[in-house]
């Protein structure tokens, strides 16, 4: 059996324990309510301990050495600047992404606005900013990704962003994570480094929990009550609650933010170019494409992952509109 079709498998597996320990906690706290008095890092550690166990467990059982999934290479002061500033480059991009989808679906960023607020900062730095970029990154941009590149590498990108982005399980956060995901597989062929996608992880997430932190402060300095701002995000799609007015003045909000991201996105892929020339890979960057083997990237278990995972989605989005 090839290595993709045992990784496809377990991404299936990673779906269904995620899932199922999902509903069955849900279901759980339902009959014990005083589970959800839990401290929020406890559901934050289980979720990430969801995706890092099976893949742990796939490692061993395959007598395969976490080191090999992982590339290594030693990463300079001046890449890990220039990465951090590629990636608040991209992030225009990811906040058009986020807003269009958030016309249909807000499940994601509700649900992340309310695990973060009120939290210790640093707590949420580590759970949602550390954790994420060390144990996503390891399955991501290590397990699937490494290995789907031995085949064809422009599908080995596209395949291992669109499965990071349906592990997301929600539609709200699928888009834009699909996009990050692409450029975080891009950045580890340009730098021959996992720490790299690693990085620009973390600063994303990162800069989520400062903005969530700092967010109280400045509705308080702006006199706009806690109430009225936690109003903004309701269940269902903002384009459900909205007037027809406000949905105009949103969706030019969208076209301007677009613009913005059309320039950045641009931007970032100058800085890109540099990148790769200061970790000598841009000759092999420009020629990766033309690598692989060719060998067929699907199979039925990866398949049946994918159409768990969106019927999932789709359960939320329709129990977001009853």
């Amino acid at each position: 059996m090839s290595e993709s079709k045992n990784v496809n498998r377990l991404f299936l597996a990673v779906v269904v324990i995620y899932i199922g320990v999902s509903l069955g906690v849900g279901a759980l706290t339902s009959v014990m309510p005083a589970l959800s008095s839990l401290p929020v890092y406890v559901s934050l550690f289980l979720s990430q301990s969801l995706i890092f166990v099976p893949c742990f467990v796939y490692c061993r059982w395959k007598k395969i050495k976490i080191r090999e999934f992982i590339p290594y290479r030693k990463i300079n002061i001046s890449t890990i600047v220039l990465v951090i500033i590629c990636t608040y480059l991209m992030y225009p991009l990811i906040v058009v992404l986020n807003a269009i989808s958030m016309l249909f679906s807000t499940s994601g960023t509700a649900n992340v606005m309310e695990l973060m607020q009120g939290q210790n900062v640093i707590l949420s730095t580590l759970f949602m900013a550390v954790m994420p970029a060390c144990v996503e990154e390891f399955m991501f941009r290590g397990v699937l990704f490494h290995t789907y590149r031995k085949n064809k590498m422009l599908p080995a990108i596209l395949l291992s962003a669109f499965l990071f982005g349906c592990m997301h399980m929600n539609l709200n956060q699928f888009i834009y994570a699909f996009a990050l995901g692409v450029y975080l597989a891009f950045l580890v062929e340009a730098t021959g480094t996992i720490f790299s996608s690693m990085i620009a992880h973390f600063t994303l997430n990162f800069t989520s929990v400062a903005i969530s932190f700092l967010l109280p402060y400045l509705y308080e300095a702006l006199g706009i009550p806690e109430t009225a701002a936690n109003q903004q995000v309701e269940l269902g799609g903002l384009a459900s609650g909205m007037e027809s007015g406000e949905l105009m003045m949103f969706l030019m909000g969208i076209m301007v933010w677009a613009v913005v991201a059309v320039g950045t996105t641009c931007a970032a892929f100058g800085l890109y170019m540099a990148i790769s020339k200061i970790n000598g890979r841009w000759a092999y960057v420009k020629g990766m494409f033309k690598q692989g083997t060719g060998e067929r990237l699907i199979t039925a278990p990866l398949v049946l992952g994918i159409l768990i995972a969106f019927a999932f989605m789709g359960l939320t989005v329709f129990l977001e509109h009853v």
